[in-house]
């Protein structure tokens, strides 16, 4: 299952929406609930929460009917979690929805590589074998458009540190994270008509690189990176035990809101080395963690 953390009227609530169902589990009352489950299953769905609002895309969208094919866009609402489904939103334009006979014959192959949430605006960069770019999904007005001609200059998610500002983990940094100053400007804004995207990376400097396998937002300028360390489980992928490096960190210089474009320091102000063993069943390879969640 993917799991996402999501805000609603009776509390912070964490949503896992698997192949087949959707389970919404309390951590106040340690109990859970059967949701509404998306008509066509996805594996392992980029999960996005918004306000009371979570949506789920595909991150490896296919051309034949199975897991993942079209439609590979939804969106549910806990505000009437009660009486409402997953409901369909347009595709990415960076997705393979319409495609030719002699494409079909060689199908594309498209992978979710990017991703954040920036004020109203989810950004999106995939992976494929011809084709680059940034799109922009505006949740009020439900429409993508295209903002770069290039990819965003990070992997995986975008956590945010408060104000403009993001953290994630670099391309060019072999796995260490940046953090970077993101901004999206609506149509008319700047003179042209456009949605238009600014990005910048801030300079950084910290005792040591900072890994970015995993990240968390902790609010307030800090947030978390979880290192999982595992041992090669053999021929017969048996692994048993796992070890979790969780590091916090947080930013003590440049502009305090947030809001400037000006450089930051980063100290680490926490370890912690989680030891975790199953005897009885196998953890996950490689990985035996799903998600990070802020509540």
């Amino acid at each position: 299952m993917s799991f996402a953390a999501v805000g609603t009227r009776h509390g912070p609530r964490i949503v896992g929406l698997g192949m087949d169902q959707t389970t919404v589990y309390d951590p106040k009352t340690s109990t859970e609930v059967r949701a509404p489950r998306l008509a066509y299953p996805m594996m392992h769905p980029v999960l996005i929460p918004h306000g009371n609002k979570l949506y789920a895309l595909s991150r490896s969208p296919s051309v034949v009917p199975g897991v993942d094919f079209m439609p590979c866009f939804f969106v549910l609402d806990f505000n009437d979690i009660g009486n409402t489904t997953w409901r369909e939103l347009p595709p990415p334009p960076i997705f393979p929805c319409r495609i030719n006979p002699l494409e079909y014959r060689d199908r594309p192959e498209v992978r979710v590589v990017s991703y954040a949430l920036v004020g109203s605006h989810i950004l999106l960069s995939v992976q494929q074998d011809k084709g680059t770019g940034t799109c922009a999904f505006d949740v009020d007005a439900e429409e993508w458009a295209m903002v770069d001609d290039r990819n965003l200059p990070f992997m995986n998610e975008a956590v945010p540190l408060g104000g403009r500002r993001f953290v994630a983990c670099s391309k060019a940094k072999e796995d260490a994270v940046a953090v970077y100053h993101i901004q999206v400007f609506r149509p008319g804004t700047s003179g042209n008509g456009k949605t238009e995207l600014s990005i910048i990376e801030l300079p950084v400097t910290s005792k040591g690189s900072v890994p970015g396998q995993l990240l968390c937002s902790m609010g307030h300028g800090s947030f978390s990176s979880f290192d999982i360390r595992v041992v090669d489980p053999g021929p017969e992928d048996m692994l048993e035990k796992a070890r979790i490096v969780h590091r916090s960190y947080s930013q003590t210089k440049g502009d305090a809101t947030g809001t400037g474009t000006n450089s930051l320091h980063i100290v680490k102000k926490q370890r912690h080395i989680f030891k975790l063993r199953d005897p009885f069943g196998n953890l996950a390879y490689p990985s035996p963690v799903v998600a990070a969640l802020t509540m």
